[in-house]
């Protein structure tokens, strides 16, 4: 029973700790949406240059270093302008700060630098960031057709994007699905890639392993990364890079992808082998049915998902399965 009641005490005054840390936030704070929403032709906040207070969101990739930053995204706006950049001004300024933690601040600059909007937590302006709850699964990536994020074109003194049509997925989780890598060395810094559509080879986006926590040291590129490779799917945070070098201007979206998980060979439970799952793999799984003897390398058309030797047949486990990756890829 006092060990009940230490309980208590322990979770009441974590409570505590959150209302009063939440408290401090100004009653005219800013989602991410408000702040990142804009009819400007260049993807400009509206609030760029002003201190404000932002409700945050779930952070969806850290990246460590002398400027650290996190990326956080707001889960209820899923379409868009529901993502943002958080740089830290010193290396320890998000130690205690871990993917799939809810943030909200206090008292950050709103700067968009080089094309990207950030929230700058300088010291200067006495900012707070607050952990408001933890172990909270990632928003799911937004599938979003290539030529949303088109690849810049190319001119004797530019690689300048066509439109901004990209800005509202700016710093969210997005994916797109069924393309290929056609060339390396793009960008200012050469460090991204081509994908190019397997369904439209006009289409095609940039994609960089930067902030990639599986890439290998003094690469480039993370390994899974060779002309030729297809996938299924390659999932990043879309920032946005403007600037000049060398006489050569600089306007285009790049896909940078976060872990090894973020590149998808194959779909688990696309059956058709056409990088999703629809209907057409539910009717793949149905034809195989009970099916009983499954093994390598076909497991029943594939459609033995779960592989569990003692019940090698196509069963109810194989359909839960299935439903776990039910419109993956579309």
């Amino acid at each position: 029973m006092e060990r009940k009641r230490l309980g208590m005490r322990i979770v009441m005054a974590t409570i505590m700790v959150v209302i009063e840390s939440v408290s401090l936030l100004r009653v005219n704070a800013l989602s991410i949406y408000e702040i990142q929403y804009t009819d400007d032709a260049n993807g400009v906040s509206p609030q760029n240059g002003n201190v404000v207070d932002c409700l945050g969101g779930i952070v969806t990739h850290k990246q460590s270093g002398g400027r650290p930053r996190l990326i956080v995204q707001d889960p209820n706006y899923p379409a868009g302008w529901s993502a943002i950049q958080v740089k830290g001004w010193s290396s320890d300024a998000f130690d205690n700060v871990e993917t799939g933690d809810w943030i909200s601040l206090t008292n950050v600059l709103v700067e968009d630098f080089k094309g990207t909007t950030f929230l700058q937590y300088q010291g200067e302006y006495d900012p707070n960031l607050i952990v408001v709850s933890t172990g909270n699964s990632l928003p799911r990536p937004l599938v979003v057709a290539v030529d949303e994020i088109a690849a810049p074109a190319e001119a004797p003194d530019a690689w300048a994007v066509a439109d901004h049509t990209g800005e509202k997925y700016e710093s969210m989780l997005i994916k797109v699905v069924a393309v290929s890598v056609t060339a390396l060395g793009q960008g200012k810094a050469y460090d991204n890639y081509l994908l190019t559509s397997n369904v439209d080879p006009n289409l095609s986006c940039w994609v960089s392993d930067y902030m990639n926590t599986d890439k290998e040291k003094g690469l480039i590129y993370h390994p899974s990364v060779k002309i030729g490779r297809r996938f299924c799917g390659v999932t990043g945070i879309l920032e946005q890079y403007t600037g000049d070098s060398e006489g050569i201007y600089y306007d285009y979206y790049q896909l940078l992808t976060r872990n090894s998980e973020d590149f998808i060979v194959d779909q688990i439970a696309d059956l058709d082998g056409d990088c999703d799952v629809d209907f057409v793999d539910f009717g793949v799984l149905a034809g195989h049915w009970l099916e009983a003897g499954c093994s390598e390398p076909d497991w029943c058309g594939g459609a033995d998902l779960v592989k569990d030797p003692l019940e090698p047949e196509v069963n109810r486990f194989d359909l839960l399965r299935f439903t776990e990756y039910w419109l993956e890829g579309k």
